[in-house]
């Protein structure tokens, strides 16, 4: 089976855009260029710029992977500095404006869990690990066959979340957890685990089996890591025997992102697992995850494409 499977259309790429924006305020726009700063600093108040520089670097430096180790990733030190540095993006002023960094990431994976949703027919519990405010969790609340959970370790963003859901009038259960909540074992049909589990093999695998508990036989898991898999965890054939031994077999690759501004390119692998399926990840499968990526980049260099329409997922939608 090959992913994404490209349900989603381009009128459901401009409501998911449309409610990102507007209500998350997750628009065009990177920390990498200077004008993000210089509209922060001109936006802001000076204490809340001061903080956010402050708590940015401490964040950076500690070379912390994702909201929620499951295993210790770096340190007490490097969790203090991850949790911290994701309380002062709760603030509304920040949230959205810091999550534009990775809005292409946060476009993509918001879509190929709307085709997996779609294809597999999946419904009842469903888990976004490391959700912050939850404005993934919130869009994928639509479906009212679907029980959503959204897990954190920053309080503060659940509780921003929990406001704009009310808001919003989306059934959304936002618990504070480090990846799985309590008493979740066996719990959930899917589980997407995005740019949360650190890159480093052993805290990050063992989170990953953390996470594959909370899965019921034949659900799913959406996984992704910042840097391609094999960087991130050591070789394909060892991180390979370590998911089969969590139960969890191959079923797809394809990648989140792209040229999302300026001239830069943010894009990442993504993998779809299946736990209790017997199919051992292919050797080649960050190279799978590349897909159409040469013509994607095709695309995204015609001036004529807006800059917000620059990911995979209206790469696959164009002309639908």
């Amino acid at each position: 089976m090959s992913f994404p499977i490209s349900v989603v259309s381009r009128l459901d790429l401009l409501q998911l855009d449309a409610e990102l924006r507007e209500v998350w305020g997750i628009d065009v726009g990177s920390l990498e260029e200077p004008i993000w700063w210089e509209e922060l600093e001109r936006e802001c108040s000076s204490e809340l710029v001061d903080r956010f520089r402050e708590v940015h670097r401490a964040y950076v430096s500690a070379e912390v992977g994702g909201v929620g180790c499951g295993g210790g990733c770096g340190g007490v030190e490097s969790r203090l500095a991850e949790r911290e540095f994701f309380d002062v993006v709760a603030d509304a002023s920040l949230l959205g404006r810091v999550h534009s960094h990775r809005r292409g990431v946060i476009i993509d994976t918001a879509a190929l869990v709307e085709d997996l949703i779609a294809d597999r027919q999946i419904s009842g519990a469903i888990l976004e690990a490391g959700c912050h405010a939850g404005y993934l969790s919130a869009w994928w609340s639509r479906h009212d066959v679907l029980e959503v959970v959204g897990s954190d370790v920053s309080g503060r963003a659940l509780e921003a979340g929990r406001r704009t859901m009310s808001e919003l009038g989306r059934r959304v259960e936002l618990v504070e957890a480090d990846l799985l909540p309590e008493r979740s074992a066996g719990r959930f049909e899917l589980i997407v685990a995005v740019d949360v589990l650190c890159e480093e093999s052993e805290s990050g695998l063992s989170g990953l089996a953390k996470l594959a508990g909370g899965l019921v036989e034949g659900g799913w898991l959406v996984l992704s890591t910042g840097h391609p898999l094999d960087v991130a965890w050591g070789s394909i054939a060892e991180v390979g025997r370590r998911l089969r031994a969590m139960g969890l077999g191959f079923v797809g690759a394809g990648c989140l992102g792209g040229a999302t501004f300026g001239e830069s390119s943010v894009v990442q692998n993504v993998f779809v697992l299946q736990r209790g399926l017997d199919r051992l990840l292919p050797d080649d499968c960050v190279e799978r995850s590349a897909g159409m990526w040469p013509e994607y980049v095709e695309y995204a260099a015609d001036p004529e494409v807006p800059s917000r329409e620059r990911s995979q997922a209206w790469f696959r939608a164009r002309g639908a």
